[in-house]
């Protein structure tokens, strides 16, 4: 038997998966269990800022960073916490296909180590960020920014900083602006280096629009609720109400939010409502008249709020609504573990068309069943360390290299080598800019193409 209950990403959080971890093995109980989701759900609600899904740069995709499955102790019946698990997931093809980017330990324990957090992506096609938030021995707060130039696969650290920082990845290549601490500042090559732009003593729980930078936000605690709307940095913004028809406001902490469409103007909210509903509305004209395009049925279940997200494309007119649960396996003391089940649902035409819903079981072995990304192996080409500071080696088990060239994101060839042993060759690429480049492989059968990253 199984047993299916909602979930909200931001629960899977290594975080407060450490938190839970601990309080569940001092009480091993599926009451314990629930009450416990419950809460951390109510602590980490969904907002601009602490997204655990992002619109990727490719139309129809999207990315998902979340739990994934753990087994259960035959004694106790807690999760044995070094069997939960978390990843990076990529959705194509407006949420049909899944494919499983990055896999890890939930409970890594290592702020140094890239862990599943809170997902951003700008318009750079393969590039994808993630923020965590996290303590150290020294009780300060602290925010890491990692990137990933290959859909999430491989991740290079960028930065660590004391405080709860805010990003903003603005809707051009390799812009990202980053709030918090007095100031906000921005980079033009993904992180790597940052100016100041102003000095600022606030930042505001929003996302940039098309416009560099646009930024779009909700303000407030109850009514009324206003949208901001600014193209320099608050130098100058509208403040707009929103009519109580479209924001209800906050339920169990997880608070209105704001996104952007595909063209000019376009912006959508979502809030749930006193009725335990859940509503997304669009607005043509920059937030100062709205229509309602999605209104979910009536859920009472505090627990249940949390397994529904909403997301809107890089195509205007087009959202998805993306359900989260979890799936018990077993019942009662015999819990053998748990999986987690993602539902798309995929709207055009500004919530005129409901396409279809694709859903996804996230069994212990979906990544052998769809495949998390395949590995360079089955082409019997090794490219590695990836990422890596300076030495790359290719190996070949079954084709003779005859060349090797790397190119850098311009198509600019920065390297080319023979391959005079024709089964390994060690490259120094340490004096190359950090980023992502292109490997072409040469051989007597023709051309293998791999992506890496120098850091």
């Amino acid at each position: 038997m199984t047993m299916i209950k909602n979930f909200h990403p931001s629960i899977c959080n290594p975080i407060f998966l450490r938190i839970f971890a601990t309080l569940f093995l001092v009480d091993g109980t599926m009451k314990r269990i629930l009450l416990i989701l419950i809460i951390l759900a109510a602590a980490t609600g969904a907002t601009a800022q602490n997204r655990y899904i992002a619109r990727g740069a490719e139309p129809g995709e999207l990315y998902i960073s979340g739990g994934w499955y753990g087994t259960y102790d035959k004694v106790y019946g807690a999760p044995y916490y070094d069997t939960l698990r978390t990843a990076i997931f990529r959705l194509t093809e407006n949420g049909k296909k899944l494919t499983i980017q990055y896999d890890d330990d939930a409970l890594v324990g290592n702020p140094d180590e890239m862990s599943s957090g809170i997902i951003l992506a700008d318009a750079t096609p393969g590039v994808v960020y993630c923020k965590n938030y996290y303590g150290k021995n020294d009780s300060y707060s602290y925010t890491s920014l990692w990137v990933s130039f290959d859909y999430g696969k491989y991740w290079t650290f960028r930065e660590e900083n004391i405080g709860q920082l805010f990003y903003y990845v603005a809707d051009f290549e390799g812009l990202i602006y980053r709030g918090g601490g007095g100031e906000v500042s921005k980079s033009i090559d993904n992180g790597n280096t940052w100016q100041k732009i102003k000095d600022q003593g606030y930042s505001l729980n929003g996302e940039c629009g098309l416009d560099s930078c646009e930024l779009f936000g909700i303000t407030g605690s109850s009514i009324p609720w206003n949208l901001y709307h600014t193209y320099n940095w608050f130098d100058s913004y509208d403040t707009i109400p929103i009519d109580t028809q479209f924001v209800g406001g906050s339920v169990g902490y997880d608070t209105p939010d704001v996104y952007r469409g595909g063209l000019p103007g376009e912006v959508y909210i979502s809030s749930w409502f006193p009725d335990w509903t859940y509503k997304a509305s669009f607005s043509a004209d920059t937030g100062h008249t709205f229509r309602q395009v999605f209104v979910s049925e009536p859920d009472p279940l505090v627990a249940n709020n949390y397994g529904i997200n909403f997301m809107s494309d890089r195509e205007s007119g087009v959202f998805y609504i993306v359900r989260g649960y979890t799936v018990y396996e077993g019942e009662g003391f015999n819990l053998k573990g748990h999986h987690i089940k993602i539902c798309v649902d995929y709207y055009r035409d500004y919530g005129d068309t409901f396409v279809d819903t694709y859903c996804h079981e996230l069994t212990k072995d979906y990544g052998n069943e769809v495949g998390i990304a395949e590995t360079e192996e089955e082409e019997g080409i090794v490219v590695y360390p990836n990422p890596t500071s300076g030495v790359l080696r290719v190996t070949s088990y079954e084709l003779r290299v005859t060349g090797i060239e790397i190119f850098d994101l311009m198509g600019k060839n920065v390297l080319s080598q023979k391959a005079e042993s024709g089964r390994q060759k060690e490259l120094d690429i340490s004096h190359l800019p950090s980023g992502m480049y292109f490997v072409r492989v040469m051989t007597e059968q023709g051309i293998i193409n791999r992506k890496i990253v120098k850091y």
